[in-house]
């Protein structure tokens, strides 16, 4: 997209939502800035947003060095630590800092025990409140 000038009609490679592919489109409209904003495919007629091909848009995401952004409260632990875990068990008693293994959430750590026998536990995907026995 960079400084190119595009015309309304014109044909451009781009990634098709209807046909799951990378497709020929005609520029249907552009925004105020010049940039494409709709495009028709050539091949299903199908009208949308643009978006690149799937070639460029994983070249950007690589150059871009983008990472996966992590949830609020997310944890990982170290192979030091899960070597420690206990499993995770309604009946369990647990302090802050202890480590955890959970059957779906996997490791985690407990980060907060609250009144009421819930624990606070950071788990990769990011924070979860468990139900224990207590601390």
């Amino acid at each position: 997209m960079g400084k190119e000038k595009y015309v309304v009609g014109a044909e451009i490679e781009a990634y098709c939502t209807k046909c799951q592919l990378d497709r020929t489109h005609a520029i249907e409209t552009l925004k105020s800035d010049g940039n494409i904003n709709r495009v028709i495919c050539r091949t299903c007629t199908g009208i949308h947003r643009f978006r690149r091909t799937k070639a460029e848009a994983a070249k950007k995401t690589r150059s871009t060095g983008a990472t996966k952004r992590r949830k609020k409260g997310a944890t990982t632990v170290t192979p030091e630590e899960l070597a420690k875990a206990s499993p995770y068990k309604l009946d369990g008693v647990f302090k802050v800092g202890d480590i955890i293994q959970h059957k779906k959430f996997g490791p985690g750590k407990i980060l907060e025990v609250r009144s009421g026998g819930r624990i606070e536990v950071g788990f990769e995907e990011g924070s979860k409140t468990l139900v224990c026995r207590g601390a």
